[in-house]
C-alpha cells in the first residue's frame, strides 16, 4: 500500500507537470480554451494531492525523528522520509549514548575532584597543626602555602625590618593567615631555596641555619629544604622544614664547657700527681714523714680523680639504663641516716653543724636504696662546699598526706634567682659560686634524674643569697606490699 501510495505521488506530480504543459501547448496552438483549462485544473488538484500526501509524510517523520524506538518496519510508512527517520533515530540515539557516557565521566570526574579538594584541605589542616614551621613553593619559588608556626616565624622577621610587615599573615574570621608573609626577609632561605632550584647542582635535600633577632632574644633555625618532583621526575616545588636549634646550640656549647672543666679539672690533680711523683723517684724528699705527707698528696688526688670519673659514669650509666633499678620496700629515714653518716666527717673538717631533723615516724617507701641515698648524700655534699666554715646544715623528713618530704636546708652562699631556672640542667654551674668550690655541674643533674625519672617524685630548690638554699624532694609514700595486699582485698590504704 505504501508503495501505492510512492507510486501514486510521483504519478501525481508527473501528471500536473504532463498537464500543464499539454494545457500551455493547447493554448499556444489556439486549441479550446476550456479544454486547457480542464486539463490544467486536473493537473493542479493532483499536484496538490501530492504536496499534502508529502507535507503528512515530512510531519510524521518529524515526530518519529523527536520519539524513541522507531523499527525499520515503521519507517516504511513514512515514504520518501522513511530512511530519514531510521538514519536520524539512530544519530540521535548515538549521541544520547555519548552524552550519558560523558555525562557518568563528569560525575566521576567531579567526585575525584571533591575527594582531592577534601584531602587537600585535610593535609592542610594537618600541616597547620604542626609544631615545626612548613613552608611549600612552586617550581619558580613562589609561596604557595606556610602553616601558622612559619608564618609567626617569617613575620617577626617583617615585623622587625619595616613598619606595616607586622600586618602580613593576620587572621582572618576563620582564624586562618590572610596574607602569606615574605621570604625575602630572611637571606638565608632565599638563598637556600634558589639553590635548591638549581638543575645544575640539583640534590634531594639541602640544609642552612640563621639566627632571627626579635625583642632583644636570638632564636636560632636550621631550614631544611627537599625538592618535589612531579610524575616526569621534573621540578614541581621544595618543601622546608624549619626547626628551632636554639637548646640543641646551647646544649653543644654546655658540653663543649663540660668537656674542657672537665679536662681542666683533670689536668689539675695529674699534674700535682705527676710532680709529686717525680719527686719521689728522684728522691728529692728524703725525710719519711714528708714522703708520707707527698702519698697522701698523692691519695687525695686520685680520690678527687675518681669522684670526678664516677659522677660522669653514674649519670651516663643512670640515663642509658646500664644500672638496674632496683626498688624495695623500706624506711626512709634510714637512707637519711646513711647519708648523713657519709657526709659528717666533711662536715666537721670545714667546722660545719649538722643537724638531723627526721620525722618519728615511720616513713615507708618503695625506693632504691643506693639511688635515692646518692641523691641525698649529693645534695648534703653540695651544702658542706657551699657553707663557709661556721654555718649549719640541717637534713629534715616528715609526712604531707601522702608523700614523703626531705629538707636539705643550708646557711651558705645562696644560689641567684637567675639561675635558679637552670640549677638542674647537666653541666651548668652557677657563675657566681664557681670560686668556692670545684665541681663539674652534674650533681644536681643526677639528683633530678634520680627523683623525679626513676622515683616519681618533685625537686624544688629556694634560695636567697647570702643567707642559704633549701632543697626540697617530694616521693610517693607507702610500700608496694601494703599497695598491692590493700588493693587485693579492696581496701584503701595510704
Amino acid at each position: 500500500m505504501t508503495l501505492r501510495r510512492v507510486f501514486s505521488d510521483i504519478t501525481c506530480s508527473l501528471s500536473f507537470i504532463w498537464g500543464t504543459s499539454v494545457a500551455v501547448s493547447m493554448i499556444l496552438m489556439r486549441v479550446d480554451v476550456a479544454t486547457a483549462l480542464v486539463v490544467f485544473q486536473v493537473c493542479a488538484i493532483g499536484a496538490a494531492l501530492g504536496w499534502i500526501s508529502t507535507h503528512r509524510q515530512k510531519c510524521r517523520a518529524i515526530e518519529a525523528i523527536h520519539s524513541t524506538g522507531t523499527s525499520r518496519s515503521d519507517s516504511l510508512s513514512y515514504g520518501l522520509f522513511g530512511d530519514v527517520v531510521v538514519a536520524a533515530q539512530q544519530q540521535l540515539a548515538d549521541s544520547r549514548r555519548k552524552l550519558q557516557q560523558s555525562q557518568r565521566k563528569q560525575t566521576e570526574f567531579e567526585a575525584k575532584i571533591h575527594l582531592r579538594d577534601k584531602q587537600i584541605r585535610h593535609l592542610q589542616a594537618a600541616l597547620r597543626s604542626l609544631d615545626e614551621p612548613i613552608v611549600i613553593t612552586d617550581f619558580q619559588g613562589q609561596l604557595k602555602f606556610c602553616n601558622d608556626a612559619a608564618i609567626d616565624v617569617l613575620t617577626v622577621k617583617d615585623s622587625d625590618d619595616s613598619v606595616d610587615g607586622g600586618s602580613q599573615g593576620s587572621r582572618d574570621r576563620d582564624g586562618h593567615r590572610s596574607e602569606l608573609p615574605r621570604l625575602e626577609s630572611i637571606p638565608e632561605l632565599k638563598v637556600l631555596l634558589e639553590e635548591s632550584r638549581n638543575r645544575d647542582n640539583a640534590v634531594e635535600r639541602r640544609t642552612t641555619e640563621f639566627e632571627l633577632a626579635h625583642a632583644g632574644a636570638t632564636t636560632v633555625y636550621r631550614a631544611t629544604a627537599t625538592t618535589l618532583l612531579d610524575e616526569t621526575g621534573a621540578l614541581s616545588g621544595t618543601v622546608v622544614v624549619l626547626k628551632d636549634v636554639q637548646a640543641e646550640r646551647q646544649q653543644k656549647s654546655r658540653h663543649a664547657e663540660f668537656v674542657a672543666s672537665v679536662c681542666h679539672e683533670l689536668k689539675t690533680p695529674m699534674s700535682s700527681i705527676k710532680a709529686f711523683t717525680e719527686m719521689l723517684i728522684d728522691g728529692d724528699i728524703e725525710d719519711e714523714s714528708e714522703q708520707q705527707e707527698c702519698y697522701g698528696f698523692i691519695e687525695s688526688q686520685v680520690d678527687r680523680l675518681t669522684r670526678m670519673v664516677n659522677s660522669m659514669l653514674n649519670l651516663a650509666r643512670i640515663e642509658s639504663g646500664v644500672i638496674q633499678v632496683q626498688r624495695e620496700d623500706c624506711e626512709l629515714n634510714d637512707v637519711l641516716n646513711k647519708a648523713l653518716c657519709v657526709v659528717q666527717p666533711t662536715a666537721d673538717e670545714k667546722n660545719i653543724r649538722v643537724v638531723s631533723e627526721l620525722s618519728d615516724l615511720y616513713m615507708a617507701a618503695h625506693i632504691d636504696r643506693d639511688l635515692l641515698g646518692q641523691a641525698v648524700i649529693n645534695l648534703l655534699s653540695n651544702a658542706v662546699k657551699y657553707t663557709p666554715a661556721g654555718g649549719e646544715i640541717r637534713l629534715r623528713s616528715r609526712i604531707e598526706e601522702t608523700r614523703a618530704v626531705i629538707e636539705v636546708r643550708d646557711t651558705g652562699m645562696g644560689i641567684p634567682d637567675d639561675s635558679l631556672p637552670h640549677i638542674f640542667e647537666r653541666f651548668y654551674r652557677v657563675p657566681e659560686n664557681n670560686k668556692a668550690a670545684s665541681g663539674t655541674g652534674l650533681g644536681l643533674a643526677l639528683v633530678h634524674y634520680i627523683v623525679t625519672e626513676l622515683h616519681n617524685g618533685e625537686v624544688t630548690v629556694e634560695s636567697t643569697v647570702g643567707e642559704g638554699t633549701t632543697f626540697s624532694l617530694s616521693l610517693p609514700l607507702g610500700h608496694q606490699k601494703q599497695n598491692r595486699l590493700a588493693k587485693e582485698s579492696g581496701l584503701c590504704t595510704v
